[in-house]
């Protein structure tokens, strides 16, 4: 007996959800009370997860349907479609936030933007943060105005791969669903692959890939192949309805979030993000399938539908509101939160209204898909290359003038009417024509260092004198012009094992060497004190570390990436590594911590933002910390009675006028950001430097 054919069932129909416009709502309002730092939103970042699963899932409804209604996809209406609903309001945004800031901030605060607002009008922002070794969770990343364009790269770089999918799928797998959803399937595999391998070495390199988020726009649209081509529970409208178990999928995924969202359960960032993954797929798939239910309901509310429809404005919008706001205002993160979702709304709809509607709904462009296309990628680029540079570089002082630190201020003051010549110095007006590009990149030279199978790749000079190894980490980097100068007039010879970020005290490495950094400094550290020092015959290693607070370990793991026991690893690594070198037959000089214009922890003030916007440089003057950090007591303590081993204090050398420090010393400016001194202030004053390494004496007197 034959058995009876089975047929697929006709595709669902696919019409305006408004529930799934309240998703967006929900998602844009959310982000924004974790952008501003709101208490109690620390991980709801998780709604970004949404937005991409959402985005699959829409796209790819609307792309089948097209392919269902005309029997094709034509792929230049397609981008035209993207283009025009995309590019006018971000290209928009981008441009007048260029110039806002040119108002707001001074010209080496906007340097960095430069490359930023290029990327993003480019929509390759999240792999320009990648370049920048930029965290997302903290650091200077949150005083950009395009760090949420890292997101909308991730979706327009998919928006391109996409539809060439599609229409592979069409023409080879014979509109097969299940080929495209096997396809899919693999895809998803390899970016949730991606994701976990990368979250263990890379965190952000994973947080920011479009490789590792690939698969939660790929989730969304096997969802949607998954429901368009499996279900059979059709409600009268022809859409697919699952009354039970869309509301169970819906509350489940509502519930999920909130409780996710928050801190109340511990999770890596990486494992959140799968999670809500996971989440996104049942409230997508639950508000899609029970549109009765409340959770659904409420989404679909005409208010959350509209503020969904505004909703790329409002993300777009939103970040450079709660920048400026942060800097205006010293207020807690509620209150900026609350002061944004009105001012983003407002604008947002003003965008909407004017100019996104006009040029999406404008029957004139429909006729012009190609046209259309390389007329939007035209204006980016002239944008780009035409607009950002020189807004950005203007030497334009901003609105906002410096005020000197209140500390600082008192001891100028105080000076001055003692008649005292510094103070008078300190009245100077801050010498025109500064820089500022150039003081920023004065950090000295690319990474140099050496493997026990070729110690020499550590030569930086070869003399007949004592030869001296140079070790550490960007301190040391801005450090190795004044020490290379002095090999070369003082003939001895000098090797350097130098890479940001990468500590010296052995079996030690900073969480904050992350992809290539971080190889480079295992590379460069692993082995180099009991095999590659031996080889070098060295007579003296200076190492050279920044300063660590009272956490001394703060950022700290060893080398298998493992969490160690702070502050008393560090401890054991200092001494263990004075004993190597010792037992390499070389004498240790370990340079103290070199002062910020914040003292010793990682400062967020910009000394060359100070400059650019002081009439005085009496305004940008520096008070030294009190007190040492303790990083300093433990290079004490390894020191102890060791005829191998000394201390190093460069800090006389930064500050000469203690108890102030001049920003521009000789014409110089000394401080290139608040933790480093510029290259060029220390090879200038080397003797100093010269004299201080001599008194330990350890290079025998010589001069």
């Amino acid at each position: 007996m034959s058995q009876p054919k089975t047929h697929r069932p006709v595709p669902p129909t696919w019409s305006y959800r408004p529930e799934l416009d309240g998703m967006r709502a929900f998602g844009a309002l959310v982000i924004i009370f974790f952008h501003a730092q709101v208490t109690g939103f620390s991980s709801s970042f998780i709604v970004l997860d949404m937005f991409f699963v959402l985005s699959g899932f829409v796209v790819t409804n609307v792309v089948l349907g097209e392919v269902d209604a005309k029997g094709r996809l034509r792929l230049g209406a397609y981008y035209a479609r993207r283009v025009r609903r995309l590019l006018p309001a971000a290209v928009a945004t981008i441009v007048l936030t260029c110039g806002l800031f040119l108002v707001l901030a001074s010209q080496p605060e906007r340097f960095e933007l430069v490359r930023q607002a290029q990327s993003a009008l480019v929509y390759l922002a999240n792999w320009q943060f990648i370049a920048d070794g930029a965290d997302y969770f903290a650091g200077d990343i949150r005083e950009s105005p395009f760090m949420h364009f890292w997101s909308l790269s991730v979706e327009e770089q998919y928006y391109i791969f996409f539809p060439l999918l599609v229409i592979a799928w069409y023409r080879w797998g014979r509109r097969r669903p299940e080929l495209l959803l096997g396809v899919v399937v693999l895809l998803i595999a390899a970016s949730v692959t991606a994701q976990v391998l990368l979250a263990r070495v890379d965190p952000m390199r994973a947080y920011f890939g479009t490789d590792t988020r690939l698969f939660q726009l790929l989730a969304g649209v096997a969802l949607a192949v998954a429901l368009r081509e499996y279900s059979r529970a059709r409600d009268d409208a022809g859409r697919v309805s699952w009354p039970r178990a869309g509301r169970v999928l819906a509350w489940s995924g509502a519930a999920g979030f909130l409780v996710f969202g928050t801190e109340l359960v511990p999770m890596t960032v990486s494992n959140r993000n799968l999670l809500a993954t996971v989440l996104s797929l049942a409230l997508i798939a639950g508000a899609y399938t029970a549109p009765s239910t409340p959770v659904a309901r409420f989404l679909a509310l005409p208010s959350m539908a509209y503020l969904g429809t505004i909703s790329y404005g409002m993300y777009l919008w939103h970040w450079p509101i709660i920048v400026v706001l942060e800097r205006m205002l010293e207020a807690p993160g509620l209150v900026v939160a609350v002061l944004t979702v009105p001012l983003t709304i407002g604008l947002a709809s003003v965008s909407h209204r004017f100019l996104e509607t006009p040029i999406r709904s404008g029957k004139r462009l429909d006729g012009f898909h190609w046209p259309v296309v390389g007329a939007g990628v035209a204006v980016s680029v002239v944008a780009a290359v035409v607009v950002v540079p020189p807004v950005m570089d203007s030497e334009r002082t901003p609105m906002v003038a410096a005020a000197a630190q209140p500390a600082a201020a008192s001891v100028v003051s105080e000076r001055a009417q003692a008649g005292d010549e510094l103070a008078q110095q300190l009245q100077r007006p801050v010498p025109r024509g500064l820089d500022f590009r150039a003081i920023g990149k004065d950090r000295g030279p690319a990474v140099t260092r050496c493997r026990p199978e070729d110690p020499e790749a550590c030569l930086v000079v070869d003399g007949d004198g004592p030869h001296v190894v140079l070790v550490g980490d960007s301190h040391a980097r801005m450090l190795t012009p004044a020490f290379t100068t002095l090999a070369r007039e003082r003939g001895f010879r000098l090797s350097a094992n130098v890479v940001p970020a990468c500590p010296w005290p052995h079996g030690l490495v900073s969480t904050k060497a992350r992809g290539a950094n971080r190889d480079r400094c295992l590379e460069s550290r692993q082995g180099f004190y009991n095999r590659t020092l031996p080889q070098l015959d060295a007579d003296l290693v200076v190492l050279v570390n920044a300063p660590r607070g009272t956490g001394v370990g703060e950022s700290l793991v060893g080398y298998d990436g493992e969490p160690v026991k702070l502050p008393q690893a560090f401890g054991r690594a200092v001494q263990r590594t004075v004993e190597l070198v010792e037992e390499a037959g070389a004498r240790a000089v370990m340079v103290k911590g070199m002062m910020g214009t914040e003292g010793w922890g990682a400062g967020r003030s910009d000394p060359l933002d100070c400059l650019a916007r002081a009439r005085t440089q009496a305004e940008c003057v520096v008070v030294p910390p009190q007190d040492r950090p303790l990083s300093d007591a433990y290079y004490k303590v390894a020191a102890g009675d060791r005829d191998s081993a000394a201390t190093l204090d460069l800090n006389p050398v930064i500050c000469p006028d203690h108890p102030t420090c001049r920003p521009i010393i000789d014409g110089q400016v000394v401080w290139r950001n608040a933790d480093h001194v510029t290259a060029t202030y220390l090879e200038q004053h080397r003797d100093d430097i010269w004299e201080r390494l001599v008194e330990t004496g350890f290079l025998g007197g010589r001069r």
